[in-house]
């Protein structure tokens, strides 16, 4: 397994460890003053139109002053492929362009960019739900 595709499962396990460390809906905890991890809300980075699906439940959020990278975890009901299939629908309608969609039965990675946001929501499919790392960064 290359780099590149360990990164998202590194991603989402740190962020279910730091989600099993956090307290009520909306708080937060910074590691210096380049690291801040909340819950609940989505990192001021994602714009207000990025597209959250009605059935999704925000987990823990990280936002990386260093590398210009924001990230929210997200607990979506139902099956991966509708996951997948409601989120492409929802950026494209938004005006986001997709620049990569591809995938397993079991996990699938949506790329896209808008202007000089790119970003990109790794999907993983557990049971009757999916889990989601959505993910931004302004080049």
């Amino acid at each position: 397994m290359s780099n590149v595709r360990c990164l998202p499962a590194v991603v989402i396990v740190a962020l279910l460890l730091a989600a099993g460390c956090g307290g009520d809906g909306g708080s937060t905890a910074t590691v210096g003053e380049q690291v801040v991890f909340g819950e609940g809300e989505p990192p001021p980075a994602f714009p207000g139109d990025f597209p959250i699906p009605a059935n999704a439940v925000i987990g823990t959020t990280l936002v990386d002053r260093i590398n210009h990278r924001s990230e929210m975890a997200l607990q979506i009901e139902g099956v991966l492929d509708a996951a997948v299939q409601n989120f492409t629908i929802g950026l494209v309608s938004q005006g986001y362009v997709i620049t990569n969609s591809e995938g397993t039965d079991e996990s699938w990675t949506i790329a896209f960019n808008r202007g000089e946001l790119q970003g990109e929501v790794v999907f993983q499919a557990v049971g009757g739900f999916t889990q989601a790392v959505a993910s931004v960064n302004r080049t």
